[in-house]
C-alpha cells in the first residue's frame, strides 16, 4: 500500500513537469528593421534613429523591458544598441519602437560609408529581449536575429 508520502512524489513531479512546460511555451517576440534615418551628422559621427516593428507571436500579453541589439550594415558591424523604454505587446499585436544608435564614422570601413552615402543597404540585428509576461516581476532573455533591405530617409 502507498504512503501519503509516495503519493506526494509523482504528484510534485507532474506539477513541475507542467510549470516547466508553460516557462517553455513562451515564444520571442520577431523583432525587423522597418526603417532607418540618418539624423544629425557630425564630424566624427552620425546619429541613426532606428524604427523596428516588434510582434509578439504569443496568444499572452507580454511586456518587454528592454532590449539590446548588435546592428550590421553590409555585413560590416556598425555596434551596439539598445532601448530601455519598456512596452506591452497584447498577444499577436505589432509595436513600432524607434531606437536612437550612435555612430563613430571614423571607425566605420568605407564599404559602410558608402552604404550610408547611397542611402541604401542590408541591415542585420542580432540581440536579446528582456521579456516578463503580463503580471510576473521575472525577467526572460530571449534571443532575435533578423535582416532587411533597407532605403534610409535623411
Amino acid at each position: 500500500m502507498r504512503t501519503p508520502e509516495s503519493r506526494r512524489a509523482p504528484m510534485a513531479l507532474a506539477l513541475v513537469a507542467l510549470l516547466a512546460a508553460s516557462c517553455a511555451s513562451l515564444k520571442a517576440p520577431t523583432l525587423q528593421v522597418d526603417a532607418l534615418k540618418v539624423g544629425d551628422m557630425g564630424i566624427t559621427g552620425a546619429a541613426l534613429d532606428i524604427t523596428f516593428r516588434v510582434r509578439n507571436p504569443n496568444p499572452e500579453a507580454i511586456v518587454v523591458e528592454k532590449f539590446e541589439y548588435e546592428l550590421s550594415l553590409n555585413g560590416s558591424k556598425l555596434g551596439r544598441g539598445y532601448e530601455t523604454t519598456s512596452f506591452a505587446l497584447e498577444g499577436f499585436a505589432e509595436e513600432k519602437v524607434t531606437s536612437r544608435f550612435d555612430v563613430n564614422i571614423l571607425n566605420l570601413p568605407g564599404a559602410v560609408k558608402r552604404v550610408l552615402e547611397r542611402n541604401q543597404g542590408k541591415a542585420r540585428v542580432k540581440g536579446d529581449f528582456y521579456v516578463s509576461e503580463e503580471g510576473s516581476a521575472k525577467l526572460r532573455k530571449l534571443g532575435f536575429d533578423a535582416d532587411a533591405d533597407l532605403t534610409f530617409r535623411r
